[in-house]
């Protein structure tokens, strides 16, 4: 199973969409903000189960809201900054997130939260949506992850592994976290 990169095919044949969409969200040119795309990379070298997409969505933006339509759960990997030391990682249900509407300097700036309000207002969501969020060192220009998130990306695979087998998360992990959804 390969990583895909974004479509609009998909949005167009929805038919053709796994119910199942684990979407990495991040720039690896950008240090510790591809921590999603490493996770999943790992991720496509696992055996998962039949009905899963991986998809790199690459930046966030509003299209990302299109990925999510026509599936029945979806698990975002992403870096965010919760306030918590680098490699630090969080499991947070969508239900649990306080998303609040933003100050809405322009469509350039939209991120996954501006994504996520989207498809809420859409109602385009799945009903299960998941983010498992990596707090970075370092978003500076510049490729490779910190040792810090380097460390962090084998347990945070095992977790979604287990999520997309059926298993539960890890004990404890889930909450509203204080962070900047970039």
């Amino acid at each position: 199973m390969g990583v895909e990169t974004p479509s609009s095919d998909r949005a167009e044949h929805p038919g053709r969409a796994a119910p199942t969409l684990v979407l990495a969200l991040g720039n690896p040119l950008r240090g510790d903000d591809g921590a999603g795309p490493a996770v999943l990379q790992r991720l496509a070298a696992c055996p998962l189960p039949a009905g899963v997409e991986l998809i790199d969505g690459g930046l966030a933006g509003l299209e990302t809201a299109l990925h999510l339509q026509h599936r029945q759960r979806a698990i975002i990997l992403d870096a965010a900054d919760f306030g918590a030391a680098p490699g630090t990682w969080q499991r947070v249900s969508l239900d649990a997130l306080h998303l609040a509407a933003p100050d809405f300097p322009g469509l350039h700036a939209a991120g996954l939260r501006e994504a996520l309000l989207l498809g809420e207002a859409l109602g385009i969501l799945p009903p299960d949506v998941v983010l498992y969020l990596i707090q970075p060192q370092q978003t500076g220009w510049g490729e490779g992850l910190s040792q810090d998130v380097g460390a962090c990306l084998d347990p945070v695979c095992r977790a979604v592994e287990s999520e997309l087998r059926g298993g539960s998360p890890p004990p404890g992990d889930e909450g509203t976290p204080r962070w900047r959804i970039s």
